[in-house]
């Protein structure tokens, strides 16, 4: 048997392997530095980055031990000597590592202590003079942190000044260790936002590693050496973005004994007040967390300011190029700052009255209570439906929507609103705002939602008319709740025609995994007409989800071997056999089914195969990079020779995720007076329009004439034949906002802003003299990605900022000649455009004259391209190029 005292020392030998016990009556001294660089992405990045160093002294004394546990202390650390370091405009530097000592503000801050409440490794608390500047405390903080350590192979949750992390211990042979922090989350509220679709957000990677050496007998902690990086990306273009890199080295340098009171108490909460009863001064309890330090503006402008040096970019004439894109994003900024008297100041100064829808767009993107109050004080609802129209637009594309401002759309929405058409962009908005919020983590169960979906439903079903029907739809479709599915497919399948189509392509937009096997089934039903006759759009439609959903070989034959029937619909067929023909050449799995079913001689025939309608569906890239790609796909229908429906969807995708940037369509009916003699009487009274999805929000139809009597008086009026905006604006795609606290103590703000400004627009001209026709339909567009990395606090700022754009334009040019036999030619064409990025680096010491400014430019031009339609499509571009 052991001997008594043997015994009791076992828990303090096993405590002391455990962890570093500081001895009181001893100081400890440290040198200390740590720097932040900032740059633009690897793995080829310039190497000129911005940045700075803090050098200085620390000292660490235990000024209480616990009477009875040696492993519970307070230590006190007292840091003396900063000294700021910027990086050099050139190699010749003080400290040959590229940083040359400057003043700053920090040689004149009172150095106040920090106490830390330490046991067996952790540091449970720290205590600060209450008036103690920010800076400084966050960076004795960081230097606290290092304290914070485990001599055994561990991993553990714990909270230091990177925020709260899953932190794990490796020790490397007796005298280093490897600490890795994982999964870190702030503690104390910062402001954070993301867009909440993958395919448009930003990723954030980051690596924090801190490696020690330690004393052979007593664990002492005599080198520490912190590397950290977080890498900022733009998911579709990974090369897009910036880097914070943070080191951080604390080196001991002496122990020495000293003369220096012990405080009494049995409890460290008594020793902390003889601490502050000697020290005179009150100590605030605190944690290891840091807090955010306030930025200072410098060389700041007024909203007011800042919107007159972009007046020009503000302009109508200046939408869609990237002047204007950049003029939202700074503007944006702005705003988001600003209070609710100075922002309804701005949308009522008179000046601004040519500008004002711009202006609308920026206030809708800023998604702060202050801007939609203002909004909603200058906007009025009750007359011309322009402005509000404008705004709900912009509204509806917003990427993180409050819940105040789908509360106030739906109580506006249940008191009605006069103007029909304002009132279903009024839904349109609320149905797309609320879809958007579902999809913010924690807002899934808010009852906000279920208000909103309870009203769209129980309108929809007090509904008296088809276009009363066709609005709620629309509205489900930018809804897009799982549990409303079963109420579409009920109106798909109905009676009503136009209804039953809006259903169909509502359904069609769902994301993937809404639809389930009862649903499919359903389909099948609505595809082969079990129950009723369908119109083609939405047999088309039904189809082609049928098809996107692991179609078995079963489906396939059976939907081939209805076009043998000779009552099938020729333009059907052509659009299904294309359908067919594309995904087999885009999906391996579809390609094999369809090479063994048309092995069976009873499918795999001319019969069958030689389907010679106009209608067709297709898919094409767009762009290929390395982070993502871009492609459309394109259906169209004809029927009599004549445009029935065209859409034409352009998604990106990422390697996970797929985003839906736009939907175009084009629909007509009544329109057999062009056809010829084989024109066929749809029934319909003569109309065409267009309808755009933008983000998966479907705005109000745009309609060209209702009536046949309309459409003659624009043919002879030629109101077409003149290029007409159909819409235009400026709307937020990036909107990503983190703020990484660094292991050192400071803040990392990582901030992402994507911004499209757009001008849709089109032309038609029709000759009943020459039975011609040729319109034009542009979607002219500019893209600006600006990100930002920044630390800032009270004596330096230093920040890396790149913008990467382009103005491009994709044209659909439609000829038709109607002499005759009906002839029809389809273009889409992309002419040339660039890519540019601008690279800007900034240092500012604060209170000082000096400032650092870096700038770096790339172009990267992008050659034109005219896109492949199909087949029969060229063959009749052919014969009215040679007639």
């Amino acid at each position: 048997m052991a001997p008594t005292g043997t015994l009791f020392l076992l828990p303090l030998l096993s405590l002391a392997s455990y962890t570093r016990q500081f001895e009181v009556g001893t100081n400890y001294k440290f040198a200390y530095e740590s720097s932040v660089l900032l740059n633009e992405p690897r793995p080829d990045p310039s190497p000129r980055d911005v940045g700075f160093k803090v050098e200085l002294t620390a000292e660490v004394t235990p000024v209480w031990q616990h009477p009875s546990n040696g492993n519970e202390q307070i230590l006190k650390l007292q840091v003396a000597k900063p000294q700021l370091g910027v990086k050099s405009r050139n190699d010749g530097s003080s400290d040959g590592l590229g940083f040359v000592q400057k003043t700053s503000r920090v040689n004149s801050y009172s150095m106040h202590p920090l106490y830390l409440h330490w046991s067996g490794g952790s540091i449970k608390k720290v205590y600060h003079v209450k008036d103690d500047e920010l800076s400084m405390l966050n960076i004795k903080k960081g230097i606290s942190s290092l304290l914070q350590i485990q001599t055994k192979d561990i991993t553990q949750t714990e909270v230091d000044a990177s925020g709260k992390c899953e932190v794990t211990y490796k020790m490397q042979g007796s005298n280093h260790l490897t600490k890795t922090k994982r999964n870190c989350r702030t503690v104390t509220p910062v402001l954070y936002h993301n867009q909440t679709n993958e395919a448009l957000g930003a990723d954030v990677e980051s690596q924090v590693v801190t490696t020690y050496e330690l004393g052979s007998d007593d664990k002492m902690i005599l080198k520490a050496t912190g590397t950290e990086m977080h890498f900022l990306r733009v998911n579709v273009r990974r090369q897009s973005g910036a880097e914070a890199m943070s080191t951080q080295l604390l080196e001991h340098k002496a122990s020495e004994k000293i003369n220096i009171k012990k405080h009494p108490g049995g409890t460290a909460a008594e020793a902390v007040k003889s601490i502050a009863k000697s020290l005179k001064q009150s100590l605030v309890a605190d944690q290891l967390a840091t807090k955010q330090d306030p930025k200072e503006c410098i060389l700041c402008k007024t909203l007011p300011d800042l919107i007159n040096s972009f007046r020009k970019s503000l302009a109508s004439s200046a939408l869609a190029t990237q002047s204007s894109a950049i003029a939202f994003i700074r503007i944006m900024r702005k705003v988001r700052e600003g209070d609710e008297k100075t922002l309804e100041g701005v949308l009522k100064d008179t000046k601004n009255k040519k500008i004002l829808p711009q202006l609308l767009d920026i206030y809708a993107a800023a998604q702060t209570v202050a801007a939609h109050k203002a909004a909603k004080k200058v906007l009025k609802f009750t007359g011309q439906i322009a402005l509000p129209e404008r705004y709900l637009m912009s509204l509806s594309l917003t990427t993180h929507p409050l819940e105040f401002v789908i509360q106030d759309l739906l109580k506006m929405s249940s008191k009605g609103l006069k103007n029909d058409k304002l009132f279903e962009s009024l839904m349109l908005t609320i149905g797309t705002l609320t879809n958007t919020f579902t999809k913010i983590p924690g807002n899934a169960k808010k009852p906000v939602i279920a208000e909103v979906k309870k009203q769209i439903l129980d309108q929809l079903n007090k509904c008296k008319d088809e276009s009363c029907q066709m609005m709620y739809i629309r509205t489900l479709k930018n809804l897009k709740a799982p549990d409303t599915v079963d109420v579409l497919l009920t109106y798909a399948a109905g009676k009503e025609h136009k209804p039953a189509i809006y259903a169909a392509r509502a359904l069609q937009t769902m994301p993937q995994g809404f639809l389930k096997e009862k649903h499919l089934k359903k389909l099948e039903r609505i595809f082969f007409q079990l129950e009723r006759v369908h119109d083609s759009s939405v047999r088309a439609m039904s189809i082609d989800m049928l098809l996107r959903n692991s179609p078995s070989e079963k489906l396939i034959k059976d939907v081939l071997f209805t076009m043998s029937n000779p009552q099938s619909i020729k333009e059907l067929n052509t659009v299904i056999l294309t359908r067919i023909q594309d995904l087999a050449e885009n999906n391996e799995k579809v390609n094999k089914i369809l090479r063994k079913v048309l092995s069976d001689p009873q499918i795999g025939n001319y019969h069958i195969l030689s389907q010679m309608g106009l209608s067709s569906a297709f898919s094409r890239p767009l762009a290929e990079t390395q982070s993502a790609n871009a492609s459309f796909s394109s259906m169209l229908e004809i029927n009599g020779g004549l445009l029935k429906r065209s859409t034409v969807d352009a998604f990106v995708q990422t390697k996970d995720s797929e985003m839906r940037l736009l939907s175009f369509g084009i629909f007509a009916g009544g329109m057999s007076m062009f056809g010829g003699s084989d024109a066929v009487d749809d029934g319909e009274d003569a109309n065409a329009g267009i309808e755009i999805t933008l983000l998966n929000n479907q705005l109000r139809p745009f309609i060209f004439f209702t009536g046949q009597g309309e459409l003659m008086g624009h043919v002879w009026a030629g109101t077409g034949s003149e290029r007409t905006t159909a819409l235009q604006g400026s709307l937020l795609l990036q909107d990503h906002h983190e703020v990484k606290p660094l292991q050192n103590g400071l803040n990392a703000d990582l901030i992402l802003t994507g911004v499209i400004s757009f001008d849709f627009a089109g032309q038609a001209e029709v000759s009943l003299w020459n039975q011609n026709s040729h319109s034009v339909v542009e979607l002219g567009a500019a893209l600006v990605v600006q990100g930002q990395a920044r630390v800032d606090n009270s004596f330096v700022q230093t920040l890396v900022e790149f913008n990467t754009g382009a103005a491009t334009q994709l044209n659909f040019v439609t000829d038709l000649e109607f002499s005759g036999k009906v002839l029809m030619c389809l273009k889409m064409i992309q002419p040339n455009f660039e890519v540019i990025t601008n690279l800007r680096k900034l240092e500012r010491i604060q209170g000082s004259n000096y400032h650092l400014k870096k700038y770096k430019r790339k172009t990267a031009n992008v050659p034109g391209k005219t896109f492949v339609m199909n087949k029969k499509n060229t063959e009749l571009c052919n014969e009215m190029a040679n007639r």
